[in-house]
C-alpha cells in the first residue's frame, strides 16, 4: 500500500538530514533565471551558498539519502483535514 507524503514534508525531513552535512535543499521560483542552469530544485552548503548538486529530482534524492521509506510516494494533495487553530 502507498502512502502519501506531501513534497513540503519531504523538503523538510531532506533539511534536517542535510543540515547535519551542513548543506540545504533550495527550491527556484517557477519565473527564475537560474531554473534552467540550476533546475527546481539543487543542494548548497549553509554557510557559503555554494551549489554542490544541481537539477536534483526530489523523490529520487530523498530515498537515496534515505528520508523516504518504502511504500511513500510524494503527492501534492493533502488528504488530512486542515489544521484547527
Amino acid at each position: 500500500m502507498q502512502k502519501p507524503v506531501t513534497a513540503l514534508a519531504v523538503k523538510r525531513r531532506l533539511n534536517r538530514h542535510l543540515a547535519e552535512k551542513g548543506e540545504c535543499l533550495r527550491k527556484n521560483p517557477d519565473n527564475s533565471p537560474w531554473l534552467s542552469k540550476l533546475g527546481t530544485y539543487y543542494i548548497a552548503e549553509i554557510n557559503t551558498d555554494n551549489v554542490i548538486q544541481t537539477n536534483v529530482d526530489l523523490e529520487a534524492f530523498a530515498r537515496a539519502e534515505g528520508v523516504m521509506k518504502t511504500g511513500e510516494v510524494i503527492t501534492s494533495e493533502v488528504h488530512d483535514a486542515p489544521l484547527r487553530r
